[in-house]
Order: structure tokens, then sequence, then C-alpha cells
């Protein structure tokens, strides 16, 4: 194969994906540290996906309403996030890039977009909390880790 020739679907790409996500908080500099870590344990220098979800809160009367949708001002503070991100890793020497997705489930979205994407691992912060807390407030990093088809690694960005 020469290298104008696409690699076959399923076959493994020569080059390495992670993926740092948010699901919709500011992305910790400690989760950027763990990216960059990971990466130096792989053969060659990866390329980096940044992925903030800008969240939609459901539907009203089971029909979906423009007023449920993130505002303007919600997109453009999640392009912001992103695009910081995306610069402290260049800083740092990698291939990024980045992107804002709106969704009413983070971890399901998430997890759909590093498949798509080839991603070898997805790193997110998250604050630990008591499990009935995570349980009332349905923590989108513990469901993420429990049901991606990607390895995940949580890195705790509390205080």
């Amino acid at each position: 194969m020469d290298a104008a020739t696409p690699t076959p679907r399923g076959a493994p790409s020569s080059t390495y994906v992670i993926m740092v996500a948010s699901t919709g908080e500011a992305i910790d500099r400690r989760v950027l540290d763990r990216a960059v870590e990971l990466a130096g344990q792989l053969p060659s220098r990866p390329v980096v996906h940044v992925l903030s979800i800008a969240r939609v809160w459901g539907t009203a009367l089971g029909l979906q309403n423009p007023g449920l949708y993130p505002t303007r001002k919600e997109w453009q503070a999640q392009v912001d996030l992103v695009a910081e991100a995306v610069k402290a890793l260049k800083g740092r020497g990698f291939d990024a890039s980045g992107r804002v997705v709106g969704s009413r489930h983070a971890s399901k979205t998430i997890g759909k977009v590093a498949v798509a994407e080839g991603c070898e691992a997805i790193v997110i912060g998250a604050v630990p909390q008591a499990r009935w807390r995570r349980l009332l407030r349905q923590d989108e990093a513990d469901n993420l880790f429990r049901r991606s088809a990607v390895p995940v690694y949580v890195v705790d960005v509390s205080m």
C-alpha cells in the first residue's frame, strides 16, 4: 500500500488518537496533564481531539422545544473552552483539534464520538461524589466509564 491509499476499515491506523472530553465544565489542567502522560506511553505522538458537550435539556411534552437548546452564549462558552484546551495542547507540541456537540446524554455522545474518531483512550475530569449523590445527579463521567467501548481515564479535579 502506498501513502495515497487510505487505510481499509477495521485495520489499525498508524496514528494514535486520544480524546479529552468535557460534559460542559471547564477542562482542568490536570486532565490535560493526564492526556499528555498517556501520550508519552504510546509508541508515536498521538493526535488529541478535544470534545465538549453543550447540554440540551430535554423535551417539552415529548416534542423538541427550541427553548431547551443551548443559547448562543452557552455555545460560545463551550467553543471558547475547547479553543483554550486545543491551544494548550498545541503549545505542548501535539496535533490537536476540537469540537462542540449538543446532546441530551453527554456520556453516550462522548462514547459514540470516541468510537467514530477511532480513539485509543478518553480522558475526562470529574469531582468525586458520594454514591447516593451520583445516583441522583447522574454522574456522566461514571456513566461513560461503565459504558464506553474505549478505555476511559477519569481524573479527580476536586480542589
